[in-house]
């Protein structure tokens, strides 16, 4: 059954868990889990109403790992106030309920009620610090997100590569390069330069700040890239008015994204290129599976109007 559980199986540990004989806290723990981590919310809550029946009959102790679990259901699912009641009743609590918690609070928006739980945490850890980063980031409070950053490095937590990819992102936002250096030297500090997303993350902050040649510097330096890696350089040429170099770079690559294409699109479209930039989008729909978002249609919009005058 934990074979299946680890696996994704669901439907088959539930076949298996059914045919058990004896069934133990642990093997009701094993399926709520697996049943929490793929978001089966129906299915948590059955087997979290078979296990109150077990502990009844038996006099079972139902621990914090378990109640962890039924949370992060809810929690997955949106039902936030329902986490919030199971938090409640739980009689011992540690930093992973904080966390289910205050992670579900600021997804959706309620950064209030995620700070109070916050708050209440005897030691917040480097996953309560990021969620509240990231939740200050998603209401577009950008600056209350850094300052929570820098208390956090007050309090000596070593931050993840989510946290500084988030913290980065909100420098680029506010186009606060000072700032985005600071987090660059914390990078170095904690050695995560080496990750390519946080790599990645410093690329397109200093490109949207205008440090281009710090932004190369960073590329260059890159031993991994993706993707993202890519879009950012095709990105930087066009900043520079490098379209050819852009064009090389976008023919280049072997996998691309809708961010790829906007690169090149807008790219043109910017740099008065507005026949090139119709003739990518055109070209984008008959060779890519990838449906434009609102920045190529209005780059391809844009580009029309330019044609017309």
């Amino acid at each position: 059954m934990n074979a299946y559980a680890k696996t994704g199986f669901v439907s088959d540990a539930r076949r298996v868990f059914d045919g058990m004989p004896v069934k133990n806290v642990s093997s009701y723990n094993t399926l709520l889990s697996a049943s929490a981590k793929e978001g089966m919310i129906q299915e948590a809550l059955c087997i979290f109403n078979e296990i109150h029946a077990h502990i009844i009959k038996y006099g079972l102790h139902l621990g914090v790992f378990l109640m962890n679990n039924l949370m992060n259901a809810y929690a997955k699912t949106g039902f936030v106030s329902d986490a919030r009641r199971v938090f409640d009743g739980m009689p011992v609590k540690n930093v992973s309920s904080y966390n289910t918690l205050l992670s579900a609070s600021a997804k959706q928006g309620m950064i209030q009620e995620a700070l109070c739980i916050f708050n209440e945490m005897p030691e917040p850890d480097s996953v309560s610090w990021t969620a509240m980063i990231v939740g200050y980031n998603q209401m577009g409070r950008f600056g209350v997100g850094f300052r929570m950053f820098l208390e956090m490095m007050k309090c000596k937590v070593v931050p993840t590569e989510y946290t500084l990819t988030n913290v980065l992102a909100s420098c680029a936002a506010i186009e606060a390069l000072d700032v985005g250096r600071k987090v660059h030297s914390f990078v170095v500090k904690f050695g995560l330069s080496g990750y390519v997303s946080v790599a990645n993350s410093l690329v397109n902050m200093y490109a949207k700040v205008g440090d281009v040649g710090t932004a190369v510097a960073v590329l260059d330096r890159m031993k991994l890239k993706n993707v993202s890696t890519w879009n950012a350089l095709i990105s930087l040429h066009m900043q520079t008015g490098q379209v050819e170099r852009a064009l090389a770079q976008f023919e280049e690559m072997k996998e691309r994204d809708v961010i790829s294409w906007n690169s090149m699109i807008v790219g043109y479209n910017q740099c008065g290129f507005d026949a090139k930039a119709l003739n990518l989008f055109s070209e984008m729909l008959k060779e890519s599976k990838l449906r434009p978002d609102r920045y190529t249609l209005a780059s391809v919009l844009s580009a029309c109007a330019m044609l017309r005058t």
